[in-house]
C-alpha cells in the first residue's frame, strides 16, 4: 500500500474528487496530507513515518482504514471544515479504538510462589 491510496480516499470524504487532484499540482495539500498520514500512523502503530507519498509501506488492512479517517480528520481541519473534522473525529476515535484494544500476545501475570515456609 502506498499513503497516496490513503491520501486518495481521505480527499474524496473531504470532498475534493480525484479529477481535481489529477489536474492540479496541489504541493500544500500534498505535503499536510504527508504530515497528516504521519502523525496518523504515528498514532495507530508507531510507525516511524514517510518521507514520499509514493513509498510502499506494510501496514495491516484495519491500520491503513483507521488512518484514512484520521488523514480526513486533519485534512477537513486544514480546509477550515470544522463539522466535517468532528464527524471524521468521532470515526477516527473509533476505528483507533479498534485497533488499539486488539490482543496481540497474551502473557501468564500470575505470582510465582517461590518457596514456602
Amino acid at each position: 500500500m502506498q499513503p497516496n491510496d490513503i491520501f486518495i480516499r481521505a480527499a474524496r470524504l473531504c470532498g475534493t474528487g480525484e479529477e481535481f487532484l489529477s489536474e492540479n499540482e496541489l504541493t500544500d495539500i500534498r505535503a499536510r496530507a504527508l504530515d497528516a498520514i504521519n502523525a496518523t500512523l504515528f498514532d495507530l502503530c508507531e510507525h516511524p513515518g514517510v518521507k514520499k507519498l509514493t513509498e510502499q509501506i506494510e501496514i495491516p488492512e484495519k491500520i491503513a482504514d483507521a488512518a484514512v479517517y484520521g488523514t480526513a480528520m486533519f485534512l477537513s481541519l486544514a480546509f477550515g471544515d470544522v463539522d466535517k473534522s468532528t464527524l471524521f473525529s468521532e470515526i477516527y476515535n473509533q476505528k483507533r479504538s479498534a485497533v488499539k484494544s486488539s490482543i496481540g500476545k497474551i502473557t501468564d501475570v500470575l505470582p510465582g510462589m517461590g518457596d514456602v515456609l
